[in-house]
C-alpha cells in the first residue's frame, strides 16, 4: 500500500500506452483563485520523445468545462488495473485532435510529467477507525485558506473526530447539534490528526453530505482534492497512506482478538 514515484521513462511510457489503447478515463483539477475545479477526460495520444501527451476537453455528465490556456497547472488522477496514478502537468496548448473515423474533437495538449505516483487502490477505500481510537478532526467552509483570512475570527470550527479514512477522503463525526448548512460540493477545510505523532494535516476538500451517525452524531463526508498538484500534496498523500495501513493493521489485529475471544468461548 506504499505510496511509490515512479520516474523510469519506459514505464512511465508503457502506463501512458495503456491508458491511450483503454481511451482511460482521468480526472483533473485545477485551482481558480480560491475554488477548486474538477472535470473528467479521456486519454487521446502520448508522444514520448516529444515530451506530451492528449487528453480531449468533452464535457462528461453535463459537467461545465473550464477555460484552459497554456502554462496553468493541472493534476491528473487515472486508474489502471489495481492502481491509482497521480501527477501535475502544465497545459502546452488547445486544438483537435482526429480520430480513427476521422473526426476531430476539442483535445489539450499537456506536458509530460516528470513523475507519476502509484497507490494502490485498496487505499482509496474507506477504513473505519477502530473502536476505541480517537482521531480529532476539525472542518469549516471555505477551505485551509478561510481559516488565515482576516474573517477567520468569525468562521463557524466544527470540531468532532474520524470515522472513517481514506486517501481519497474521509468520514467526520460531529456532534448532532452542529448542523453545519454548506451546499453540495461546497468548497471546505479540513483539520486531521493521524496518529502518526506528526502535527495535523490541513487539506481542502468537498462536501460530499452528511448522514445520521450513531451516539447522537452526524457523519460529515468529505472528498480532498489538489493533494497530486504540489509537493507538499504528495506528501500529505503518503501520510494519508501510511494511517489507512495502520488502520488496516489496527483493525485486523482488533478484530482477530474478538475472534479468538469467541472461538475459546
Amino acid at each position: 500500500m506504499k505510496p511509490r514515484s515512479i520516474v523510469s521513462p519506459h514505464e512511465s511510457a508503457a502506463l501512458f500506452d495503456v491508458a491511450v489503447q483503454e481511451r482511460a478515463l482521468a480526472v483533473l483539477t485545477l485551482q481558480d483563485g480560491e475554488n477548486w475545479i474538477t472535470f473528467k477526460a479521456r486519454f487521446l495520444e502520448r508522444d514520448v520523445k516529444g515530451r506530451f501527451f492528449v487528453l480531449d476537453h468533452l464535457p462528461i455528465d453535463n459537467e461545465t468545462l473550464p477555460n484552459l490556456t497554456p502554462g496553468q497547472c493541472v493534476g491528473v488522477s487515472f486508474r489502471q488495473r489495481s492502481r491509482k496514478l497521480l501527477f501535475s502537468t502544465v497545459v502546452e496548448a488547445r486544438g483537435h485532435y482526429v480520430l480513427d473515423d476521422k473526426t476531430s474533437v476539442p483535445a489539450v495538449r499537456y506536458r509530460w510529467p516528470t513523475s507519476l505516483t502509484e497507490f494502490q487502490r485498496r487505499a482509496y477505500y474507506r477504513t473505519p477507525v477502530p473502536e476505541g481510537m480517537h482521531l480529532a478532526a476539525a472542518v469549516w467552509g471555505g477551505g485551509v485558506s478561510a481559516r488565515a483570512a482576516p474573517r477567520a475570527q468569525t468562521l463557524p470550527v466544527f470540531h468532532g473526530e474520524l470515522a472513517d479514512l481514506s486517501c481519497g477522503g474521509a468520514m467526520v463525526l460531529l456532534p448532532v447539534f452542529a448542523n453545519p448548512a454548506w451546499a453540495d460540493d461546497a468548497l471546505l477545510g479540513v483539520e486531521l490528526q493521524l496518529g502518526d505523532e506528526h502535527p495535523p494535516i490541513q487539506v481542502d476538500a468537498r462536501y460530499r453530505g452528511t448522514r445520521p451517525e450513531r451516539d447522537q452524531s452526524i457523519g460529515v463526508a468529505i472528498q480532498f482534492i489538489g493533494l497530486e498538484m504540489t509537493v507538499d500534496g504528495r506528501l500529505v498523500l503518503q501520510r494519508l497512506a501510511a494511517a489507512v495501513q495502520r488502520l488496516h493493521r489496527h483493525s485486523f489485529a482488533v478484530n482477530r482478538r474478538d475472534w479468538d475471544s469467541k472461538f475459546k468461548a
